[in-house]
């Protein structure tokens, strides 16, 4: 089950600051934890907004913006759009690691794992704040990779559910005034899919895509061609002669979405101001370009989109991935990735293309025209668990000893970093004693992302931080030869020192790697001498108070668990053990050569 968090701006502008309430939980159930924030004036943003807003609208690639639009093509733009983007993207994390939303940060790092597949819904009714870059936000782009960042209405209400008479996924296409663009490609696309039931509605009038809306079960609504937002107004381009305003459609929209409507796809410029309107209409999910799109964005966009989903990734991460991928084109398209944003009506969970499993298709969608339209009968509906079988339990009993020595390696670099923050002697009396006091806190969370690195055939070359520089992964494939792991100690090091004021978090990861590399090098007093070279009071805030709950728990726990001691020492952390003979990364041979380590943290 994944996680949801919802950032509510309760109040506010960025001449005065916002009241932020910011709440996580697991999808489906109330929040577990909510606290307030406030995030400090920052007038910058909005004029930083606006120049690279005008830089980008300035680039004039043929995009679908309405019809009559007219563009200036200059190429030395290009790169005047990628300095503006960095510095609002510089601008907007400077503003989101400000002291006073400090504890915000620290609670989104400590109840969200690496692992976790995450909603973000940022629920404001501010325009600027609409169209940010959220996607830069340092803490979803490089800590927390399976998350996607939403806008959400202001105002909401659920909608009933409406059984369905088939199972198929009926799907209406509307391709509208296509001057100056190919919808072909679109066209040709929504044709491939499986198990749906596509209809195309070719420039219709008025009064048809009326009757199809009132008519008709549909379970997505796809627009592509012109469309434009006037005095925050959507507008959509029917066809040459015809444009209509949300409004226009407003009692067929709501007609379509009593009926079953579960998501809108307006593959078309300009698209927030279409979202707006639309969210009195309460659709559940709606994606949506922010900026004006060039054809050939919007084309590979809906492509990426359609392979992930259609084959029964989530809404959230085929857009994620989409959106990721477009990077590829960027060097003729600045800033591609920042288009595509999903609106989300909060009181909805989003649709799930669901299908069995074989009959699941892998071939990646084309532009080129089909000879058939394939069909295969899913639901719309998550799949329900499978039972474990006989040999996935033997595979989970095969992994238990590589768990245990997991936990014993996590503990010591934890051990290691708890004793240089607090300056008093950490006695270890084993790995498998570390084993035993961490193992009821961690043993479900490491299990967790075991299982997931070993399913996705990531075990021989497990790292903590995913997303981290190239020299942890480095350090780790160092067979812990001691030479080697001062060596990158020392690179790690240097690495972070250069970013620990702009990217504390960040940092605290990096030095959290570099102990656990000093560790099992045997290095570890180089290890505290080390670290103490870092000087930054931001360092210390983060890492202090991130890792101050791991410590409350672990001293919880410790009596209760020590009898557990004797079954984690039965697993012999002996290097001549048979267990060990399998192929493990480093990170899980912590222990090993050393039945007792004592370690003494002095004063930093």
């Amino acid at each position: 089950m994944g996680k949801l968090v919802t950032l509510k701006f309760n109040d506010g502008n960025f001449e005065q600051g916002f009241s932020v309430t910011i709440q996580i939980g697991q999808e489906g159930v109330q929040p577990s934890s909510e606290i307030s924030a406030v995030l400090p004036p920052s007038t910058d943003l909005p004029k930083l907004y606006d120049a690279w807003q005008s830089i980008y609208l300035a680039i004039g690639a043929p995009t679908r913006l309405s019809a009559d639009a007219n563009a200036v093509t200059n190429v030395s733009f290009i790169e005047d759009c990628y300095d503006a983007a960095e510095k609002l993207a510089e601008q907007l994390n400077e503003w989101l690691r400000s002291q006073s939303f400090l504890t915000a940060r620290e609670l989104l790092s400590d109840n969200i794992q690496r692992t976790d597949e995450v909603r973000v819904l940022l629920q404001s009714g501010n325009p600027y704040l609409q169209k940010m870059p959220w996607h830069l936000w340092d803490l979803f782009d490089r800590r927390f990779t399976k998350s996607e960042i939403a806008i959400a209405a202001p105002a909401y209400s659920s909608i009933e559910p409406v059984k369905k008479h088939s199972d198929k996924i009926h799907i209406l296409v509307i391709l509208g005034n296509s001057e100056g663009i190919n919808v072909d490609t679109d066209r040709t696309m929504l044709e491939q899919l499986p198990n749906a039931e596509v209809t195309l509605l070719v420039e219709p009038k008025r009064q048809q895509l009326n009757d199809q809306l009132w008519q008709q079960q549909w379970d997505i609504l796809f627009f592509a061609g012109h469309s434009s937002t006037q005095e925050d107004i959507g507008r959509i381009y029917i066809n040459e002669t015809e444009s209509l305003r949300m409004e226009q459609l407003r009692y067929a929209m709501r007609t379509a979405v009593s009926n079953g409507l579960r998501l809108a796809i307006f593959n078309s410029c300009d698209g927030l101001g279409l979202a707006r309107s639309l969210f009195d209409l309460h659709i559940p999910q709606v994606i949506v370009m922010r900026e004006p799109i060039p054809d050939e964005v919007a084309q590979k966009f809906l492509r990426y989109f359609l392979e992930d989903f259609s084959s029964g990734t989530s809404c959230y991460l085929s857009v994620r991935r989409a959106r990721e991928r477009l990077q590829g084109i960027e060097d003729r398209f600045p800033c591609a990735t920042w288009l595509p944003i999903i609106c989300q009506n909060p009181a909805e969970t989003p649709l799930t293309w669901s299908i069995p499993k074989e009959e699941k298709v892998t071939k990646p969608l084309t532009a080129t025209p089909q000879q058939s339209i394939p069909v295969i009968s899913s639901m719309l509906e998550v799949p329900s668990p499978t039972p474990p079988s006989r040999s996935n339990k033997r595979t989970r009993l095969f992994q238990l000893p590589q768990t245990y020595m997991l936990l014993a390696g996590t503990a010591l670099g934890l051990a290691c970093f708890i004793a240089i923050l607090r300056p008093r002697p950490i006695v270890i009396a084993s790995g498998g004693a570390i084993a035993a006091i961490v193992f009821g806190a961690w043993a479900w969370q490491i299990k967790k992302e075991f299982a997931w690195l070993n399913e996705n055939n990531l075990l021989d070359r497990y790292v903590f931080a995913s997303k981290l520089d190239a020299l942890e992964r480095k350090s780790l494939a160092t067979g812990m030869q001691w030479r080697r792991a001062k060596a990158w100690a020392r690179e790690i090091h240097a690495y972070a020192e250069k970013i620990v004021e702009k990217e504390p978090d960040l940092t605290v990861d990096i030095l959290e790697t570099l102990i656990t590399v000093l560790a099992l090098a045997g290095q570890v007093a180089e290890a505290i001498a080390t670290i103490g070279q870092v000087k930054s009071d931001n360092y210390r805030v983060v890492a202090q108070r991130r890792l101050q709950a791991s410590y409350d728990r672990l001293q919880a726990t410790h009596e209760l668990l020590q009898n557990l001691q004797d079954q984690v020492l039965l697993l012999s952390l002996d290097r001549n053990s048979s267990s060990l003979k399998m192929e493990l990364p480093a990170q899980l041979r912590l222990a090993i050569d050393t039945n007792k380590i004592t370690l003494q943290a002095n004063e930093i």
